[in-house]
């Protein structure tokens, strides 16, 4: 029990290579995890833009079906993104506009709305 004492009263503090360990410990586990972040990251921000993309085809759909406009196609650019808009008549008096982009995570996404 003496030794065990002496030895405690003798630890000054960490010794380098303790320090090194928990470095390489935690740097370890950050190479494991930040793949998975920043991915998640990506994604989040996809489905953002996907969302401003369908919230904007409805909106530009509801417009076309009040003011009766004709068929449109535009582009435009918003936080970085490219986005088109295409309004087509369908085989009825239906109307379809879709919009088209490439999302952060560099797929391509297509949403559509239709409206009489």
């Amino acid at each position: 029990m003496a030794k065990v004492n002496f030895m405690l009263q003798n630890n000054k503090g960490y010794l380098l290579l303790e320090a090194m360990f928990g470095v390489l410990l935690i740097s370890s586990m950050l190479s494991v995890c930040l793949p998975f972040i920043y991915i998640s990251y990506q994604e989040q921000r996809t489905s953002e833009q996907l969302l401003y993309a369908m919230t904007e085809a409805d909106h530009v759909a509801r417009t076309r079906n009040m003011s009766k406009l004709m068929l449109d196609e535009r582009e435009w650019i918003d936080d970085g993104i490219e986005y088109q808009l295409l309004t087509r008549k369908g085989g009825t008096d239906e109307y379809e506009t879709c919009i088209s982009f490439r999302g952060s995570n560099q797929k391509e996404y297509k949403t559509c709305a239709s409206s009489f």
